[in-house]
């Protein structure tokens, strides 16, 4: 009986610790320049700040018309990993003025490489700027992606792969945000 009890006790325990171990991850509000911020403004990425050297002729041209879409996927992604952080009562996506007490997400994808069909995978970066309404950075902080690029796939599927991906990326990595 004594040793089921010890063994009971050291299963509860190895539980306990692996429970916490995972949510040690992520830095609670208090800890970050986010802590006196119940709303989020994201803005619209700024395609004329991507680097894109590897997208040239006519892939550009879809690329170009390609952007409110890929804006939208990153939208999409972002926004649901952003609420299970916790860190934002209020996420709102706008280009207006904002408000006195909102904290604004510029969102930028500094770099974006499609890659080569099985040479090459594709790459991104991004970098999110936090500001107040007055324009006063906060914080920034960085994400990276890289996907394969299947003998099938597009350029514009790698980019789309890319793009939604680094909205969760953007979201899951805003707790690390300094400055």
């Amino acid at each position: 009986m004594k040793k089921l009890l010890t063994l009971g006790l050291s299963i509860t325990t190895a539980f306990a610790v692996l429970l916490l171990s995972g949510c040690a991850g992520v830095t609670a509000k208090k800890d970050t320049p986010m802590a006196s911020y119940n709303k989020l403004i994201v803005r619209s990425i700024n395609w004329s700040e991507t680097a894109t050297d590897k997208i040239s002729g006519d892939e550009t041209k879809e690329f170009v018309a390609a952007q409110p879409k890929l804006q939208g996927m990153f939208k999409e992604e972002f926004s649901k990993y952003v609420q299970k952080l916790g860190y934002f009562e209020n996420v709102e996506y706008s280009d207006s003025m904002s408000e006195a007490n909102a904290l604004i997400l510029e969102p930028r994808i500094a770099s974006l490489d499609p890659g080569i069909r099985w040479v090459m995978p594709g790459m991104a970066t991004y970098m999110g700027v936090l500001k107040t309404s007055d324009g006063k950075v906060v914080a920034k902080y960085t994400a990276k992606r890289t996907v394969g690029r299947p003998v099938y796939s597009s350029m514009m599927g790698a980019i789309e792969t890319l793009i939604s991906e680094l909205g969760e990326d953007a979201a899951s990595n805003i707790h690390q945000a300094t400055l």
